[in-house]
């Protein structure tokens, strides 16, 4: 009887079980919509935002108050402290953001959470960051920011948090690590392919850099790559072009031209009813800078009086600083020095002694060329001259930046190319994984199709035409493989550095350029003399020795009857060999490290190159990840034995100690008197 029931109940729930997976299906779509519409919302009250829209704050307190839960509450109310950061009571700002920390950090770690945690932390880095206070802190916030952003439903305010990051580094005067965070924000954005408009502010930041480093030509180029695209930015992102564009002809001197744009930035924020808001205070205040370069003092002097009000009310140490240095710079052209030392004395006992060291270099830049005025002025020679002397060793402070700088420009090409590789590969895998049932009948449909070409193709081929296409394309594999450096780029960069190192620096950067020059002209031969490759393979064991410290003995035994000269093998397979040996079995490893390359003939018509070490040995169960090195090896093994009727061999096998431990590795090569490639 009761088996009986069980059967009858399953025969009404099966046919039920398709509706109720359908009706599953459909409120977890009904979700998905839900938080898309919810994210596409607060996307468009940013947008309102940064155009500095009166509409934003309507829409914030409308959104507070049709709130359904407390998370989306405080996506309205975080914004609202953004607002205020716009605002002329930008002190207001804090109360939101702390109240909205402290509850979004007691709500379980989920990608909504964090993305209210990275649009908080960003607008807290802001606010300080506007002020030019808490440098450090400023850092902080961002890259909070930053990770929480990654691991939110809103990534794509990443790359907005990641210009802010250079900003503040370009603040601490930290350009390599400002360059960095543009250049990697400049990423985010094709990768997560979001708008190319996006790119455009980016490009601002790289231009205040190249300013910075008295590149103007690189500089120029940033801004007029911008400068088309002015239009489609937000209000504030053209406030911020136009002020470092005015910068940019104010470092140049050219002050006409800086005047031109400040003016025009003047007049942006007048048309949307900005007056009263911290953009234009900087502005004003850059003005009066240019104003009194431009010997208009009458003018300087009411636009200095116009914005210093707002900079002393809102404690902005490095805006106030800026102000007492066009104080000075007035003071001077009037001629009154006594006015001069008066304002002196006054910062000194306001801030202290070390108030030049807490501010931007290029803002010490300006006083210091007023102060030489002054010094002039007064017949004091003695600071005049320690006033350049100051100023020289600035300037070779910002020739150290720009090397970095460069370098950090060489790296970050190489990661980004890496990064952009794999996100591509994960986007294909996801992308055929999304539409793999849906269009599955039109991939059978393309498979018959490609297997009738290549049959079709195939039979049209000869057997030789198809032999020398396939060796071809092995040959192509191993050029690429071998060129994977652009050389005048490195040679470009390396010269620059040994030009301004000092003597033990510039020998040994001189050693690796050697290198790089012999890899580069071996990588170019398919095959090259056994003295060239084990006279590279001693340049680069020059340069990694170093490296592996004083315990690192390396041996070198060739054969007598071995003509080196006249003895060809493949081109860097000794080289390979080493430094696997270095990288994998003898780096890290405790205790004396013991490296032999050794050279004979195994028997006529053939020469045996063997690397040992005893390391920590090949572990067999890695075998099946391809390293780079040993797959150049596998491949031109390939070229070779399919052309030459005497093969060449490779193994490698761990050595065993007495007590059967591992105690090192054996790689070995037999190669073939006169092989072909």
């Amino acid at each position: 009887m009761m088996k009986n029931d069980k059967l009858n109940l399953w025969q009404v729930l099966l046919p039920l079980l398709p509706l109720l997976m359908l009706l599953a299906s459909c409120r977890k779509s009904a979700e998905e919509t839900a938080d898309n519409l919810r994210i596409e919302k607060l996307h468009q009250l940013d947008e309102l935002l940064n155009a500095q829209s009166p509409q934003a704050k309507t829409e914030i307190e409308k959104g507070m108050k049709l709130a359904k839960d407390s998370l989306t509450f405080y996506e309205y109310y975080a914004r609202k402290g953004r607002w205020f950061c716009q605002s002329a009571t930008p002190d207001s700002t804090v109360g939101y953001v702390d109240r909205t920390l402290r509850f979004a950090l007691r709500q379980p770690d989920t990608p909504r959470r964090n993305g209210l945690l990275a649009y908080t932390y960003n607008c807290q880095g802001i606010n300080y960051h506007n002020f030019h206070s808490k440098a450090d802190e400023v850092v902080s916030l961002y890259q909070s920011a930053y990770a929480y952003s990654m691991r939110s439903d809103v990534q794509h305010q990443a790359p907005s948090i990641c210009a802010n990051l250079g900003d503040a580094y370009l603040f601490k005067n930290q350009l390599p690590q400002a360059a960095s965070w543009y250049r990697r924000a400049l990423f985010l954005v094709d990768s997560l392919q979001l708008p190319k408009e996006e790119n455009v502010s980016l490009y601002v930041g790289l231009a205040t850099i190249y300013l910075k480093l008295n590149d103007f030509d690189a500089s120029l180029q940033c801004y007029q790559q911008t400068e088309d695209h002015l239009p489609q930015m937000s209000l504030a992102m053209q406030a911020y072009y136009l002020n470092n564009y005015g910068n940019y002809y104010y470092y140049k001197k050219d002050y006409a031209q800086s005047l031109r744009k400040f003016l025009q930035l003047k007049q942006l924020l007048e048309k949307h009813k900005k007056g009263d808001c911290f953009d234009m205070y900087l502005c004003k205040l850059n003005m009066a800078d240019v104003y009194l370069n431009l010997d208009s003092i009458a003018q300087s002097e009411k636009y200095l009086a116009e914005s210093e009000p707002f900079m002393v009310a809102n404690h902005d140490r490095e805006a106030v600083y800026y102000c007492n240095t066009i104080h000075i710079g007035q003071e001077v052209k009037k001629g009154d020095m006594a006015a001069v030392t008066r304002i002196l004395d006054s910062e000194r006992r306001q801030f202290g002694e070390n108030l030049n060291n807490l501010v931007a270099f290029n803002l010490r830049q300006i006083r210091n060329q007023y102060l030489q005025q002054y010094y002039l002025a007064k017949g004091d020679y003695r600071m005049a001259f320690e006033n350049l002397r100051r100023d020289m060793q600035k300037n070779d402070s910002l020739d150290h930046n720009r090397i970095k700088m460069r370098a950090s420009e060489i790296m970050d090409r190489f990661t980004q190319d890496t990064l952009k590789l794999h996100h591509d590969l994960v986007l294909e895998h996801k992308t055929a994984q999304l539409h793999q049932t849906r269009f599955i009948a039109l991939a059978v449909v393309l498979l018959i199709l490609l297997l009738c070409m290549f049959f079709v193709i195939k039979s049209m081929r000869s057997g030789k035409r198809l032999e020398e296409s396939r060796h071809r394309i092995l040959q192509l594999k191993l050029e690429g493989a071998r060129n994977r450096i652009s050389p005048h780029f490195v040679f470009n960069v390396l010269n620059n550095k040994i030009l301004h190192a000092g003597t033990a620096e510039a020998d040994e950067l001189m050693g690796l350029a050697r290198l790089i020059r012999s890899n580069l002209d071996l990588s170019c031969q398919p095959k090259v003399s056994l003295a060239a490759e084990i006279g590279f393979v001693k340049q680069y064991l020059a340069v990694e020795t170093p490296l592996m410290g004083d315990d690192f003995d390396f041996s070198l035994q060739i054969d007598p009857e071995v003509d080196v000269e006249n003895t060809y093998i493949p081109s860097m397979f000794v080289q390979i060999l080493v430094e696997n040996a270095l990288v994998h079995g003898l780096r890290g490893w405790e205790g004396r490290k013991i490296l032999q390359v050794k050279v004979g003939r195994k028997q006529p018509g053939y020469t045996v190159v063997s690397v040992l070490d005893n390391g920590r040995g090949f572990d067999i169960r890695q075998k099946g990840k391809k390293r780079t090195g040993l797959g150049i090896i596998t491949q031109t093994l390939a070229v070779v034995n399919e052309h030459n009727r005497h093969k060449m061999t490779f193994s490698l096998q761990n050595r065993k100690a007495e007590d059967g431990s591992v105690a090192g590795c054996l790689a070995q090569v037999c190669i073939p008197d006169g092989f072909v490639m």
